[in-house]
């Protein structure tokens, strides 16, 4: 073992057990889903077509976060996920011929969810399951 794990490992932060990792998860998913809610609030003047085209898009991107944790494809996943968030707003104005259609914050809150995906589902955590007391 390295002098980083061991070192991380005394201090709290070594491998994740199946439950730290669980609970990373499903905090990430319902922080970031409801900060998109609070980001989309600056999207009333869409039309209801454009709103609706906006959300499927924006699922698309949420789905591909999901599957870095969910596939066995998670390298794939996650760059794709990075490229999405990367280049979201200018994909929505592109494709809706828009422009400044959603905000800004779209993009970092996509780019902070998607490297919080990553750090949770490539940090070194325990594979099998936790035994029950």
């Amino acid at each position: 073992m390295s002098k980083l794990a061991t070192a991380l490992g005394r201090v709290g932060l070594g491998r994740m057990s199946v439950g730290e990792y669980r609970a990373n998860l499903n905090g990430l998913n319902m922080f970031f889903g409801a900060v998109l809610g609070f980001v989309l609030a600056g999207t009333e003047r869409l039309s209801s077509l454009q709103f609706g085209l906006v959300l499927f898009f924006l699922a698309g991107a949420v789905i591909t976060i999901l599957f870095i944790s969910s596939s066995r494809n998670r390298v794939a996943y996650a760059v794709l996920a990075l490229a999405y968030a990367a280049c979201f707003p200018e994909a929505v104005d592109m494709m809706l011929k828009g422009e400044g259609l959603v905000p800004g914050q779209i993009r970092p809150t996509l780019l902070v969810w998607t490297m919080m995906t990553i750090l949770v589902e490539f940090w070194a955590r325990d594979r099998a399951p936790e035994a029950r007391p």
